[in-house]
């Protein structure tokens, strides 16, 4: 595996971002390509929005975006560490961490270091314990919590046919 290491967002990424969109369009996975896309027209005021998102806006909780990168300056992936369960829809459907390899960069290893990174990131906010979650039929995330140290709690429908399970992992120990 490549050495790799979170950095924050920031233009000299625009390209790998761009290609690492494009990978989630091509794939077919809209989930993430929407997530992202707004990034191909205005790359400066997505990272801008991402900045805003630290203090907390449109009545979310504050939240970190790092991406996943590789000393080739690929963007392999990106994780999302939100402060708090303090806003409905974190603490029922998105947690404290999210985050996404993308399509090419996946069974590399790469989602185990991404998490691994992002549990260090939320030990120095001071989150002591974290919610996590993943789609039930999605056996790699759910070994990657696992391996992380997530413990089951339980499964949610987010919608009539999505189900998530849910997962607690405790920093330091």
């Amino acid at each position: 595996m490549k050495e790799v290491f979170l950095v924050e967002p920031q233009a000299r990424y625009q390209e790998a971002f761009g290609k690492m969109v494009e990978e989630y369009r091509a794939s077919g996975e809209n989930e993430y390509f929407d997530m992202y896309k707004e990034a191909i027209n205005d790359f400066t005021g997505y990272i801008q929005k991402l900045k805003d998102n630290v203090k907390g806006c449109d009545g979310w909780v504050p939240s970190y975006t790092f991406w996943l990168t590789s000393s080739h300056d690929e963007i392999l992936g990106v994780v999302r560490l939100r402060t708090s369960l303090d806003h409905e829809f974190v603490r029922k459907f998105a947690g404290h961490i999210g985050y996404d390899i993308s399509p090419l960069s996946r069974r590399r290893g790469y989602g185990m270091t991404i998490l691994k990174l992002a549990l260090e990131k939320a030990a120095r906010i001071n989150l002591d314990k974290v919610l996590i979650m993943c789609d039930d039929d999605n056996i790699a995330s759910q070994r990657i919590i696992e391996n992380n140290g997530g413990v089951f709690e339980s499964e949610i429908y987010k919608e009539e046919t999505k189900k998530l399970r849910r997962y607690w992992i405790t920093i330091g120990v």
